[in-house]
């Protein structure tokens, strides 16, 4: 599955520890853009921990896959891939 959102905020890497267990996390907000590169929907993109501190803002197509989480068994979205995106101009 593609996507192609713009990054306008990484968040700082957070860690800690939970149960005796260590943890680290980031994450950045998002534009998903829709088919014509609008604006379509705002929300918060887990960052994958082989690109934890190496994102910048910027427009991008991300690949994703399904995978369940650990914790929940819910299945969801995972960005698996990301390559910087050049918006085409509009034609007239």
């Amino acid at each position: 599955m593609q996507a192609v959102f713009q990054i306008i905020k990484v968040n700082p890497e957070k860690s800690g520890t939970k149960d005796g267990r260590a943890w680290a996390m980031q994450d950045c907000e998002c534009i998903m853009l829709d088919a014509n590169y609008a604006p379509d929907q705002v929300g918060v993109l887990m960052v994958p921990k082989d690109l934890r501190g190496r994102i910048l803002p910027g427009t991008y197509s991300g690949t994703f896959t399904l995978r369940p989480d650990l914790r929940t068994r819910r299945i969801e979205a995972v960005l698996v891939g990301l390559e910087p995106f050049v918006i085409p101009p509009k034609k007239a």
